[in-house]
């Protein structure tokens, strides 16, 4: 496995590429930024980012000791935070996804969802998730995951099923028009706990990781529709699965929520699972699993009290952990998000150091 040490490799490479375009080497077109190796202190709780589609900008969702909510930006050159915008208090942060022309962020925080306008830093809009249908007395399900569709226009969140006592209900997935910054529906999906999403390129489709295996919704329609579950024969899911979907929409990596350590590859041309995959001790959890830029790997995190954190390489083909390009030994012990910059080779990892009331940092590492 590969350390720390040595990882600004790539930093030198595209010094030296721009040292010879500078001596007359042939012209091209320049590409996304890499981000400079940096661990940047963001907050105190936890810290989620995004990347812009240049790469020039990180944001941060994170929370200080109060648990007021920011989002921060990083300069990713600098490694210098150049701007935040208060979002409220932090009942539970979800998630954030950015818009294809990274103009908006959205913010999932708990109940509650919050369009940020990136370019001024201010809140545009804030939105409260539709109340879920349930029998009197029953509590809604926690809200889960956000994703948006390729063409920036819809919003996909998962929630868990409604639960009373002794008793718990389907999921629900909800349908948010970024143009109209409004919840224009939802459609039941068969599973208790709905996590994580992710959307086919083709925007055609979207996959719910779920507790009784990985739910497959049509979103050609106005509203999507359950097409199949696909079951899951390897693990015991419990609270169900985190999603990463290679760029070209051929192949779905699905890590367990549980801390079992285990995941599975799925073929999604004809949605089975090609291969069933322990990446980890049993008491070692997986999470914010993200697919590389060039659809040959997809990237896995793993928390570790004592060493730090790790961000496993699986070759996307087979599942394999590729040893030689697998970085250990993060500055945080735990990794709330995972970005892979456009550039392809850097990361942006957010997590804590020692403690959940500790330190909250951003580490930015070029691999």
């Amino acid at each position: 496995m590969k350390s720390l040490a040595g990882m600004a490799r790539w930093g030198s490479a595209v010094a030296a590429g721009a040292l010879l375009a500078l001596a007359g080497g042939a012209a091209e077109a320049a590409g996304p930024m890499a981000g400079s190796e940096a661990t940047i202190t963001v907050g105190q709780t936890r810290a989620v980012p995004v990347v812009s589609p240049d790469g020039a900008r990180a944001y941060v969702a994170t929370a200080d000791g109060d648990k007021h909510l920011y989002v921060k930006t990083v300069d990713t050159q600098t490694d210098e935070i150049v701007g935040q915008v208060a979002v409220g208090y932090d009942d539970w942060l979800k998630g954030l996804a950015l818009s294809p022309d990274g103009s908006q962020l959205y913010l999932l925080n708990s109940s509650t969802l919050t369009v940020v306008d990136t370019a001024s830093l201010t809140v545009l809009n804030t939105t409260t998730v539709p109340e879920q249908p349930r029998p009197d007395s029953w509590a809604a399900g926690e809200t889960e995951r956000l994703a948006l569709s390729p063409d920036g226009a819809t919003l996909y969140i998962s929630q868990d099923g409604p639960h009373g006592f002794r008793a718990v209900g389907n999921g629900r997935i909800l349908t948010f028009a970024t143009a109209q910054r409004a919840f224009t529906g939802s459609v039941e999906i068969p599973t208790v706990w709905a996590r994580g999403l992710a959307v086919r390129p083709d925007g055609r489709g979207l996959y719910v990781g779920g507790s009784s295996g990985v739910v497959r919704l049509d979103t050609a329609g106005p509203v999507p529709t359950v097409v199949r579950t696909i079951p899951d024969t390897a693990t015991v899911l419990g609270t169900g699965h985190d999603l990463a979907l290679s760029p070209d929409g051929r192949r779905l990596l699905a890590v367990n929520a549980t801390g079992s350590g285990r995941g599975e590859l799925i073929d999604t041309a004809t949605d089975t699972p090609t291969a069933h995959l322990a990446l980890t001790g049993s008491l070692a959890g997986l999470g914010n699993p993200q697919p590389g830029v060039d659809g040959t790997r997809f990237y896995v995190t793993t928390g570790d009290p004592d060493n730090g954190a790790s961000v496993l390489a699986l070759d996307a083909a087979t599942g394999a952990i590729v040893p030689t390009e697998t970085v250990t030994g993060l500055d945080e012990v735990w990794v709330n998000g995972l970005a892979v910059g456009p550039d392809g080779h850097t990361f942006y990892a957010g997590g804590y150091v020692k403690d959940v009331n500790s330190i909250a940092n951003l580490q930015i590492i070029p691999f």
